[in-house]
């Protein structure tokens, strides 16, 4: 006895289209949420009261956000010419004090500004009050 099963139907084939479309949008993913910024460590020590440095010691006071800053009485901003002029008149090392409010950031340019503008030795000195 002969069993009619009907048209014989071809395997099916697996489409890799839709896979690759996943594995894209996938890549597309990690790359716009990962961060690519480059992280880089400053050399800021912070001084002891057991350490005593004969050399003389200019204190800079970072008075806002914006770059403002002081030093011996000279306003100054930290994204002028006049910063390398100033930092190459002194001697010594540069103690960095912070007025209240100023976030890290503007701390790290002013850090990056005098190393730029030549000063060798920068510490972190305390809080304005």
């Amino acid at each position: 006895m002969l069993l009619d099963l009907g048209p014989v139907r071809k395997p099916a084939r697996i489409s890799l289209t839709p896979l690759i479309d996943v594995v894209f949008i996938l890549l597309l993913f990690f790359m716009l949420s990962s961060s690519f910024s480059q992280w880089r460590q400053l050399d800021l020590p912070i001084p002891s009261a057991a350490k005593t440095d004969a050399r003389e010691v200019n204190v800079v006071r970072l008075l806002d956000n914006d770059g403002s800053i002081s030093i011996d009485d000279e306003q100054l901003n930290i994204r002028s010419a006049r910063l390398g002029q100033v930092v190459a008149a002194r001697q010594g090392a540069f103690g960095i004090d912070v007025a209240e409010g100023v976030n890290t950031q503007s701390l790290v340019r002013l850090v990056d500004a005098l190393k730029q503008a030549g000063a060798e030795s920068v510490s972190l000195g305390g809080v304005l009050p």
